[in-house]
């Protein structure tokens, strides 16, 4: 039996993680929320790089979707290198990070909360930089994370917008359905998804497709693929793929597709067919009460299992539990070292 890398050991901490920061970041996450409501903030700004921009993305979706507030990713060097004067008085800034130590977002930070913005800060480390920036500080309670690629960090940064969203929208079933969540990563953990890495073994290039609230696991999923194996992979949304990249798909060329319970999933479908259709390999991972079994193998070369699910905005973060031991593990079936990626770094600097 292969050896569990570091990377593969510390994806299989996150359940234990999330109960506890699900339990420790209530009082915190509460006071966010009255002080949101107070202040009634136009619109939202996230800040992030690499992982925790996938986050910031899944943030964009649940923000937007659950409390109707615009929300963008900032682009750091707007400040940091461009000295640009925004205007982001009231505005609700969420800053996300690892290590809470990377100069750009900590810059973008620290100009947010003297111009009058709410800050907070999703990050590992409450002593961090970044941290002591923010006004509110929701730890990930996730450790120290020792292998590059990222993975028990990120599903607590998605885990913990996910409880922040809830409660700033005072959704009572989706926090109590939180709590059934690290019970179900422990399921999404136990699915076998090694025939996908026989399938994956040798390709060159791949593409990843989801939507909604499934797209930034789909881009989180991208970049490990490339991060970790050196497999050129691309994430696009199910709605922009027909646009150009479509182009791509031939015979046997392998995508991954994430699908969810929500009014992307018939899209999603058709789409699955589309590329079936044209000879390519539709690798696709969803929870098993959401698609008959037989509509499932008409639409799939491979169907990766998954549990039940506990609630559908939860699905996203089942899927990538589920994924990144597979990842991790095609990474050395293809002779490399996860844990320690060429090129790569823990904490990437940039200003």
């Amino acid at each position: 039996m292969q050896k569990e890398t570091l990377m593969e050991q510390e994806a299989r901490q996150a359940p234990a993680i999330i109960a506890k920061q699900i339990s420790r970041t209530r009082k915190t996450l509460i006071s966010l929320s009255k002080r949101v409501k107070k202040n009634k903030p136009a619109f939202v700004l996230t800040i992030a790089r690499g992982s925790s921009d996938h986050a910031a993305t899944f943030a964009k979706y649940l923000i937007e979707t659950r409390l109707g507030l615009v929300t963008s990713s900032a682009a750091p060097s707007v400040v940091t290198l461009y000295n640009a004067k925004l205007n982001l008085k009231n505005a609700l800034v969420i800053g996300l990070s690892q290590s809470g130590e990377s100069p750009d977002i900590c810059e973008v930070m620290a100009y947010a909360r003297e111009t009058g913005a709410v800050t907070a800060a999703f990050v590992n480390n409450p002593e961090s930089h970044l941290a002591k920036k923010s006004e509110y500080i929701i730890p990930l309670y996730a450790a120290p994370e020792k292998a590059v690629a990222a993975t028990k960090s990120y599903i607590a940064t998605l885990a913990g917008i996910l409880h922040m969203t809830a409660i700033c929208s005072a959704d009572s079933k989706l926090t109590s359905d939180l709590l059934k969540l690290p019970s179900s990563l422990e399921k999404a953990l136990s699915m076998n998804w090694s025939p996908a890495i026989k399938l994956l073994k040798g390709v060159k290039d791949t593409l990843v497709i989801a939507r909604g609230y499934c797209f930034p696991i789909a881009q989180e999923a991208a970049l490990k693929f490339k991060e970790t194996s050196s497999l050129h992979a691309e994430a696009f949304s199910g709605a922009e793929i027909m646009h150009g990249p479509f182009a791509l798909i031939k015979r046997g060329y392998p995508v991954l597709v994430f699908a969810e319970d929500d009014k992307s999933l018939e899209g999603v479908v058709n789409l699955s067919k589309k590329i079936k259709a044209l000879g390519g390999k539709i690798i696709l991972s969803c929870p098993k009460n959401i698609l008959p079994k037989k509509k499932l193998n008409d639409i799939a070369s491979l169907v990766l299992p998954m549990p039940e699910s506990v609630h559908r905005l939860c699905d996203p973060l089942m899927i990538i539990q589920a994924f990144y031991p597979m990842v991790a593990r095609l990474a050395v079936s293809r002779g490399y070292d996860p844990d320690a990626p060429k090129n790569l770094k823990k904490i990437t600097e940039t200003v």
